[in-house]
């Protein structure tokens, strides 16, 4: 019995897991992982914009990652998030947000960008 056992152990210890972000801290994603936790979402809010993608940043690091919805009710989430914010003057919205997802490669750059299964305000 024992020598079964040890074999699942070994099989599910391999997995990468969730990793584990914060708007309060600095984070890389690496394409396949699993996310969850807080960052700061940039999106245009006005209207007519043609590739004005959405971004997610932390307040400790340069750099943006990519961001795209995964289903309906991750873009309803988008959308209110987008409506109930006051945008800046070039139309952009800043808010924190809790989310999860899995970092999929961004089809234009192949970057790592997060498709969120699940997206709420954070504040």
């Amino acid at each position: 019995m024992r020598t079964l056992f040890l074999p699942l152990i070994a099989l599910t210890s391999c997995g990468s897991g969730t990793a584990k972000i914060s708007a309060d801290e600095c984070w890389t994603l690496s394409i396949g992982q699993q996310v969850e936790g807080t960052a700061i979402l940039h999106a245009y809010a006005g209207e007519g914009c043609i590739e004005c993608g959405a971004y997610l940043t932390s307040d400790r690091c340069p750099g943006t990652t990519g961001f795209a919805t995964a289903n309906e009710a991750v873009d309803e989430a988008y959308d209110k998030i987008i409506h109930a914010s006051r945008p800046d003057d070039s139309e952009f919205i800043s808010r924190k947000v809790r989310l999860s997802g899995r970092v999929i490669a961004n089809g234009a750059t192949g970057k790592p960008m997060v498709q969120a299964g699940y997206l709420k305000l954070a504040d």
